[in-house]
């Protein structure tokens, strides 16, 4: 009788989890295509193929479910860039190594250019957020500096006070234009296709291209020697 019972809750968790996972991925899609205030719960449910009730139940209302898909995205980029930064950094003296603070950013900039070009509506729906002030994001972010971005301060300082980055450079916005660049050019694929018709910025070699691109003029912009690692 135990194991039947257990067997019955490990169900009814699997199945909790599959109804979640599906509701989050079309909520995606719908924030995506409309951002926060366009989505409507009713097209998120039936995409989902699961009543509205349950969005509620699990969820709380839209702005808890955006809340959630949100703290997903954060978890998993944060994730990356903090075993990342573990992996690259593994002894104190490393950090003002110049050829780990080459390869770290460089790291970095292909770490989030993937990550939106493997997650384009993420990028989609921070370009919403971007048009409306990011007023829902900031709704869904704590108000204290986050563990990742404090370390990259504390980092940029080192680098500069070594003599390895470029001194005149305010950190803080180099940390920005750092996260910036990568999202904001696969946002914009559309209206450069037709600035250069003639150009591939879509296939998988135009896409791997920029990222390198991108990579090199971060390097090159930010680095007092920043010859090829």
């Amino acid at each position: 009788m135990r194991t039947q019972t257990v067997a019955r809750k490990r169900g009814r968790e699997r199945d909790s989890d599959a109804a979640r996972t599906a509701i989050l991925s079309a909520a995606r899609e719908e924030f995506a295509a409309h951002g926060f205030s366009g989505a409507r719960i009713d097209d998120i449910a039936r995409a989902a193929g699961y009543n509205k009730a349950l969005i509620f139940h699990y969820f709380g209302d839209k702005l808890g479910l955006y809340r959630t898909l949100m703290s997903h995205t954060k978890e998993r980029m944060f994730g990356r860039f903090n075993a990342l930064y573990e992996d690259v950094f593994r002894q104190e003296d490393d950090m003002v190594s110049a050829d780990r603070v080459r390869y770290f950013t460089a790291e970095c900039v292909r770490a989030v250019f993937d990550y939106y070009a493997a997650h384009p509506q993420i990028a989609r729906i921070f370009a919403w957020e971007a048009a409306e002030g990011w007023r829902t994001y900031i709704s869904c972010s704590p108000h204290a500096p986050s563990s990742w971005a404090t370390r990259v301060l504390d980092l940029a300082q080192r680098w500069q006070a070594a003599g390895i980055a470029r001194k005149d450079l305010d950190p803080v916005l180099l940390h920005t234009t750092l996260t910036s660049l990568p999202m904001f050019h696969l946002v914009s694929l559309p209206r450069y296709q037709t600035i250069y018709p003639d150009t591939d910025f879509t296939s998988p070699e135009a896409l791997a291209h920029a990222r390198e691109q991108l990579t090199e003029l971060v390097l090159r912009g930010i680095l007092t020697q920043p010859e090829e690692a």
